[in-house]
């Protein structure tokens, strides 16, 4: 059943701007001045009131051990002993990433100028810096046939598709604090994401807060290496989507073959603002569809990637559903010919 295209359209996203102003002389000076922890508290999406005492928005806290004081500019862990000013902040908010990273987030809030970190070609990270690596809290196991198939049910896709994602090595179960649970990954292991069959959330999170995620690598874009070069790339935000569209690129490739070639990825969060320069230089260049949430972070993903591939050369569109949904909502309505014609 086709969505009523009033609710669901591609569209072509506005360009942003393309005059870029010079870098400020001090991006960090800027956020100090400029931001509160409350501003970040809010910008990331974190639940909770920030105030003098509080619940840490980083973990599971339950008993409030999270001050903020100095006039809202500093804050302190006392449980961790992490501490810090609003730079400090983001980084924690971020994955504790590279300052590098939390300086682009900072150049794309308000107030402060955007810089062209993608104006150039991403480069290569340095050799002194290795790669991140995830540090798994379960056992990752192949799963027995009927798992996959029970897996299928509660996700409500095909069987053969379950398989697909088996063979692709994308969806791995593993058992984790006695909870039936799935990853999505894919054969690199440099991106994942926990979430557990029944679709009950962890603690205060739908998705497991596993360390040593590589959020700038797309699960998926491994198979880009191989099959032609003219294959079309559609992003969804967030592991569940990628099942979704999955299922529904599997569907279409039953109805018409190999008429128009996709790889699905997923970008693992609406926050997410970096891309690993492998997936830059394997994504180069292709059409790209987003399918974003339909939520205000969703289009402030939209934006915020069309812009970045542009700047690689590839074609961009979007996919907009109804307020307040996103891919996996539709996984039973939207029809696989209209979300990958060309």
């Amino acid at each position: 059943m086709k969505l009523d295209p009033c609710n669901y359209m591609f569209e072509t996203p506005r360009s942003q701007s393309s005059t870029i102003k010079p870098a400020p002389r001090d991006i960090f000076a800027e956020a100090r001045e400029k931001f509160t922890i409350e501003d970040l508290w809010h910008a990331f999406g974190f639940k909770g009131q920030p105030k003098g005492t509080c619940k840490s928005p980083f973990r599971d806290d339950c008993n409030p051990s999270f001050s903020i004081y100095d006039d809202g500019k500093a804050w302190t862990d006392h449980a961790t002993g992490d501490h810090g000013d609003v730079i400090e902040f983001a980084r924690h908010a971020l994955g504790r990433c590279e300052h590098k990273a939390v300086r682009e987030w900072f150049s794309e809030r308000p107030g402060i100028d955007y810089l062209a970190h993608f104006q150039a070609a991403p480069r290569l990270p340095k050799a002194s810096q290795p790669p991140k690596v995830i540090q798994w809290p379960a056992g990752i196991r192949d799963g027995t046939t009927g798992a996959w198939h029970a897996f299928a049910t509660s996700r409500g896709i095909a069987q053969s598709t379950a398989w697909t994602l088996v063979k692709s090595g994308m969806v791995r179960p593993c058992t984790l604090d006695g909870h039936d649970c799935y990853v999505v990954t894919d054969r690199t292991y440099r991106a994942a994401e926990i979430r557990r069959a029944d679709g009950k959330p962890f603690w205060q999170s739908k998705a497991y807060p596993l360390k040593g995620v590589d959020k700038s690598w797309l699960p998926g874009a491994d198979w880009l290496r191989q099959g032609s070069p003219e294959k079309a790339v559609i992003v969804t935000e967030g592991g569940t989507d990628l099942l979704a569209a999955v299922d529904l690129y599997s569907r279409y490739r039953r109805i018409h073959g190999g008429k128009n070639l996709w790889q699905p990825v997923a970008l693992l969060g609406a926050g997410c603002k970096l891309l690993a320069p492998e997936c830059a230089e394997l994504i180069r260049g292709r059409h790209v569809r987003l399918v974003p949430d339909a939520d205000d972070a969703g289009d402030r993903m939209r934006d915020h990637w069309t812009d970045l591939f542009r700047r690689l050369g590839c074609s961009v569109d979007a996919v907009t559903l109804p307020r307040g949904t996103d891919l996996t909502d539709h996984l039973s309505t939207i029809s696989p010919t209209d979300l990958f014609s060309i």
